[in-house]
């Protein structure tokens, strides 16, 4: 059995500073699809983040300390379950097709982020952050310079 006093001080400042920065991290992302006008903003985004991370990084410390954990399974059923709230930010429309492709795969990343940060990875976490801002930052730019240009065509 378990013995819930099991993480001393230090793991469980670990889990702390994991938690709040993968909710930094996430809130960064989510600054940027706010700014573009795009639902899940940096709340939304923040509570993916750190949820990943706080899940992902107990996982690991209870492997470690018991032989038992398995932090793999933990970001396992994370994913599975951000592929289902993802799917739920894809609707279709009857005039404009489909709609929240790129905030659903921007979800996916930002728990994939945290998950990062969970296993120790922060470094890598964050240039993972600054890589979907690119992404989300570029591309909104070359999307709204072609849709100006397809009008100016007409």
């Amino acid at each position: 059995m378990f013995d819930l006093g099991m993480a001393d001080g230090w793991q469980q400042l670990v889990v702390i500073f994991n938690t709040v920065l993968a909710a930094l991290l996430g809130s960064i992302i989510g600054y940027e699809r706010d700014r573009a006008g795009k639902s899940a903003g940096p709340r939304t985004m923040a509570l993916v983040a750190a949820a990943a991370a706080l899940v992902v990084t107990i996982g690991a410390l209870v492997d470690i300390n018991t032989q038992f954990g398995d932090p793999t399974r933990a970001m396992h059923a994370i994913m599975t379950g951000i592929g289902f709230l993802g799917a739920g930010l894809i609707f279709s429309r009857k005039k404009s097709g489909v709609s929240g492709v790129t905030t659903a795969a921007t979800v996916f990343a930002t728990a994939a982020m945290g998950c990062a940060i969970g296993l120790g990875f922060q470094l890598a976490a964050a240039a993972m952050t600054l890589v979907v801002v690119a992404i989300l930052r570029s591309t909104h730019v070359l999307e709204r310079t072609l849709h100006s240009n397809e009008d100016d065509d007409h």
